[in-house]
């Protein structure tokens, strides 16, 4: 993939689209190439002649008139290149997971499983994998629903249920939104310094410390060969201007190693 995946967004709840849009673009192997939180819009989206995306992210669960996300999959795939249709939800639901299945869509993943690490769950989808969180899996399990074979189950929800709450919020607004330490001193209203401690915290949990270090090697986070060589670039760049500096990594270079290193799951 050139820049990476091309996806649509079809997601009701604007904070979760807005949230989804920003994960997607940050990372390197995904962009975001349409957005729409109703029907009319997903199918206004989809009518266009230049229209061109390789995956739907598909919210599932619609107040009011949960058909219309699957009546939009359908007009998706009538095209001449159907694009994989990756499902969303809050909770595992065996029937929406039955119809999903039936249609041979792309996979079935809870948002809060997935958290940050949802670049991961759209690029194996989009490379062919079916996907699902763990949720989905042990759901599929207990009512013995086979899922296809090579199924990828992808968990998200760590490393951030080890931060107290302050680190979750630094991670969030520092590494994820990449703000700068004014805007980020104005909106949790705290000095620099306690951002810095706290930032300093969030670096170590994920593992950033250690391998900045040296005492651990990259790719006893990544597994993924491809993930792994951008992050050594990003690592070495970062690394020859503080060098030629004299002085600390600069933040901005920190936030993109901390983004790469946060947003990675735990693959099955």
């Amino acid at each position: 993939m050139s820049k990476g995946a091309r996806v649509l967004i079809i997601e009701d709840d604007p904070y979760a689209r807005d949230l989804m849009a920003l994960l997607l673009t940050r990372d390197w192997r995904t962009r975001v190439v349409g957005e729409a939180g109703a029907e009319a819009e997903a199918l206004h989206i989809l009518n266009q002649p230049s229209r061109r995306e390789d995956l739907i992210l598909l919210d599932t669960e619609i107040p009011g008139d949960p058909e219309w996300p699957f009546r939009v999959a359908e007009a998706a795939r009538s095209g001449v290149r159907p694009p994989v249709i990756l499902c969303t939800g809050t909770r595992a639901d065996v029937e929406t997971l039955r119809r999903i299945l039936r249609a041979a869509f792309g996979g079935y993943i809870l948002k809060t499983e997935v958290s940050y690490a949802l670049a991961w769950a759209v690029t194996r989808a989009a490379a062919g994998h079916w996907v699902t969180t763990p949720g989905i899996w042990q759901m599929a399990h207990d009512r013995r629903l086979a899922l296809p074979q090579g199924t990828v189950v992808l968990d998200g929800r760590g490393p951030t249920a080890n931060f107290t709450r302050r680190e979750d919020e630094l991670a969030r607004l520092a590494v994820l939104f990449n703000l700068a330490q004014r805007d980020l001193a104005d909106e949790l209203h705290i000095t620099a310094d306690q951002i810095s401690k706290v930032v300093s915290s969030v670096y170590t949990k994920i593992g950033l410390r250690e391998i900045l270090s040296g005492e651990v090697a990259p790719e006893v986070y990544f597994e993924d060969k491809a993930v792994l060589a951008q992050f050594e670039r990003v690592l070495k760049h970062a690394t020859a201007k503080r060098q030629r500096a004299g002085r600390a990594h600069k933040a901005p270079d920190m936030a993109t190693l901390a983004f790469h290193l946060l947003t990675v799951p735990t693959v099955e």
